[in-house]
């Protein structure tokens, strides 16, 4: 009996047990990082959330929080080359990349996130934008003046 309960235990480790990979990844997800990130290296893919999504890094230094559909739910730059390049603007809508190119001509994007149906988009970790689908500015916020305060 102890053999059968242990052959029992190994198989449904074994069911559950699965490798992640970047083939793993839903087509969507590879689709955007070879079109934005052409020539990329994925390094990691995790589960993200108990199967809620992936994680992946890639040797360019981002990080990705994507959506079991493929829909990238977070970008983050993850060292200092990655954050001098930013994250290329092809990422988002015209519409937002318009809105960021006007009023922060120079700046470059360090993280993006999908929060519901708007965006929070970090400049040069210096300014915390809120942006919607639309191109439209919803919050805007100055981290450096936070920082002073703070010292």
């Amino acid at each position: 009996m102890k053999y059968i309960k242990l052959i029992l235990l190994i198989f449904s480790v074994n069911i559950y047990a699965q490798v992640i990979t970047a083939n793993s990844l839903p087509l969507r997800a590879r689709n955007f990082l070879n079109l934005n990130f052409p020539g990329n290296n994925i390094e990691t893919v995790a589960l993200y959330q108990n199967g809620n999504g992936y994680e992946v890094d890639i040797d360019f230094g981002y990080k990705f929080i994507f959506y079991e559909t493929g829909l990238w739910k977070k970008i983050s730059v993850i060292n200092d080359q990655a954050k001098t390049n930013g994250i290329p603007r092809s990422c988002l809508h015209k519409s937002m990349v318009n809105i960021i190119a006007n009023e922060y001509p120079a700046s470059k994007i360090t993280d993006i996130e999908r929060k519901d149906k708007n965006f929070i988009i970090k400049l040069d970790d210096k300014y915390l934008l809120e942006i919607s689908g639309y191109g439209i500015i919803i919050n805007q916020k100055n981290l450096e003046d936070k920082e002073q305060t703070n010292n």
